[in-house]
């Protein structure tokens, strides 16, 4: 597709160059996907598989003037971003008129209503790792005429993204935004206990050490300032060099050893502070998307973000002096490696007008509407050629989470129909270590069995 990337960004270049970039107020999904859908997944019906979710060779020529309902996660300044550009869209195609809605928050409708069998004619409210499950479930139309009619090709994907979106197979859906994860560190604070502000932590032996020296305490022994808490097991399981899922024996490896010693280091970092403590002083933290975010009010030395989170920095701490580093790992780890997320534009089976819902999908995610919306609202593109363009690479914060997104160690979710469950119980087993419930091995040996289950049910379907 280097000539539809060509074609679609020169066609929109000048009006895209003169729209003004402004900072988002970003409705983040690692906030808002954690579990939000697990319950609400076992509704899908096996029977909306078969004939309703494989689709001819489609047309995408839309003959009759037709309403599509589009339901969409973003909120806020997004969502009035993506309506500006969901009305150029109903302007240039006078046969299709699309209303957005938000369902923030409420994600499990997405899941009832496709159960019912009267879904949206659009869904982007599905997060990447819900894919494979909603599509196993025979809930999703596949798109690969519609993409391939269109000039879509693998090669113009970040790699990893193009790979997340296929399952048995077959293509579930397109993204126009991305994000990726790696941490950011006050300098102010680095300088303040002796680390060097312009060598951020390399390795998880200096990540633990600037840890242990950027955490405070009064002299009652209470909190004042927390070094870092990691959390996303995933990510850092990856990050130690495990592998969770064992694809071609359908196997659930969530006791990899690799990913047991993360584990086993979240615990150990929990077990220096009491953890308890550290959960008591965390609700103390003001709003996340304001002036009172702990970061910026020195209560956290180094977060867990993305990307986008320089436009967030730029709204409320625009003279916080910070900086970024992936994730350091241990011995025999990955370096640079990331976990990444994002909406995917997906059409729900059943619709009634799939062709309307792919011109739709066609045009949202087309490279020039990635580039229009990510410049807006400070994400990345899956477009490796939209994200190379020197706006998107002026902070060095988005310039590493271009970097990691197209690097060789970006991962996704695991293929796989109980996903989403499987990402709750890795929660629960963090909880666990993290408050001394349980050790790391006896945490991830149930997580394994609990999901090995799950998945055995959802394959016998």
């Amino acid at each position: 597709m280097a000539n539809l990337v060509e074609t679609t960004l020169a066609a929109s270049a000048a009006e895209d160059a003169a729209a003004p970039v402004q900072p988002a107020v970003v409705d983040r999904g690692s906030f808002l996907k954690a579990g939000a859908a697990t319950a609400a997944a076992a509704a899908l019906s096996p029977l909306l598989g078969g004939a309703a979710a494989q689709a001819a060779a489609p047309s995408v020529r839309v003959a009759d003037k037709v309403q599509l309902s589009y339901w969409t996660g973003w909120t806020g300044y997004e969502f009035d971003e993506l309506q500006k550009l969901i009305d150029k869209f109903n302007a240039a195609h006078p046969a299709i008129n699309v209303k957005m809605t938000t369902v923030a928050g409420q994600y499990e409708k997405v899941l009832t209503a496709i159960a019912a069998g009267n879904p949206p004619d659009v869904v982007s409210a599905v997060w990447e790792h819900q894919l494979a499950s909603i599509a196993d479930r025979g809930g999703l139309l596949p798109l690969d005429a519609y993409a391939k009619n269109a000039g879509y090709k693998a090669e113009d994907f970040a790699p990893a993204i193009w790979r997340m979106a296929h399952y048995k197979g077959k293509l579930w859906g397109l993204a126009t935004t991305f994000d990726s994860q790696f941490i950011i560190y006050r300098k102010d604070i680095f300088r303040k206990v002796g680390l060097d502000p312009a060598k951020p932590p390399q390795t998880l032996a200096e990540l633990t050490h600037a840890i242990d020296v950027t955490t405070a305490v009064d002299k009652k022994g209470n909190l004042t300032r927390l070094g870092y808490d990691p959390g996303d097991l995933y990510w850092w399981g990856l990050v130690f060099g495990g592998s969770f899922y064992d694809e071609k024996n359908h196997k659930v490896t969530a006791n990899d050893p690799k990913i047991v010693a993360a584990l086993d280091w979240m615990g150990q970092l929990a077990k220096k502070v009491n953890y308890n403590k550290v959960s008591s002083f965390s609700s103390g933290f003001g709003q996340y998307l304001s002036p009172d975010n702990a970061f910026f009010v020195g209560k956290l030395a180094m977060d867990t973000v993305g990307e986008w989170f320089v436009a967030i920095a730029k709204r409320y701490a625009p003279n916080l002096d910070y900086g970024c580093f992936p994730a350091p790992p241990p011995p025999g780890g990955r370096t640079n490696t990331t976990n990444f997320d994002g909406s995917i534009f997906t059409i729900p089976a059943g619709v009634k007008h799939p062709d309307a819902s792919w011109e739709f999908i066609k045009y949202i995610c087309s490279p020039a509407t990635s580039y229009a919306f990510c410049k807006a609202i400070n994400n990345v593109s899956p477009f490796p050629a939209v994200s190379s363009k020197p706006e998107f690479s002026k902070n060095e914060c988005f310039r590493l989470g271009i970097k990691l997104l197209n690097g060789p160690n970006s991962f996704g979710p695991v293929q796989m129909p109980v996903f989403s469950q499987y990402i709750d119980e890795l929660t629960k087993a963090v909880s666990f270590v993290k408050h001394g419930q349980k050790s790391a091995k006896q945490a991830l040996d149930d997580v394994t069995k609990t999901v090995q289950h799950q998945l055995d049910l959802q394959m016998r379907r």
